[in-house]
């Protein structure tokens, strides 16, 4: 047998049976899964009382942010770059002069229960 017929014999893998076009794929799937559970979510995290206020055009809206745990050094980052934090209380964060916007990408963070309005200070 030659060495051009031997080379037949051989057939090269398809792309779904590559180890590398495996991982690529695994990869997009579970940031897929990731991004989606937030936007999936995240909308039942937002009170009614935030979604009126938001509806009804409110430019800025002050916030009590519960997350699942207390908030460490990274998550008041997050916070920080869409409002002034006031306090905090155990699992609660005060945030001051958010936008809506800001407030539906907070929602779809895997780590915040729910999105309340501050109380009025009197």
């Amino acid at each position: 047998m030659s060495i051009q017929e031997n080379l037949g014999v051989f057939k090269r893998p398809s792309w779904h049976h590559r180890r590398d076009a495996r991982f690529v794929i695994f990869v997009a799937v579970v940031l897929v899964l990731y991004h989606g559970q937030g936007r999936i979510y995240g909308p039942g995290r937002i009170s009614d009382q935030v979604n009126e206020m938001i509806h009804n055009g409110a430019e800025r809206v002050d916030l009590v942010v519960t997350t699942k745990f207390p908030a460490e050094e990274f998550h008041m980052g997050v916070f920080q770059r869409v409002g002034g934090i006031r306090g905090v209380a155990g699992n609660e964060t005060l945030l001051f002069g958010v936008k809506p916007k800001d407030i539906r990408s907070i929602s779809r963070k895997y780590w915040v229960e729910n999105i309340d309005l501050a109380p009025a200070d009197e």
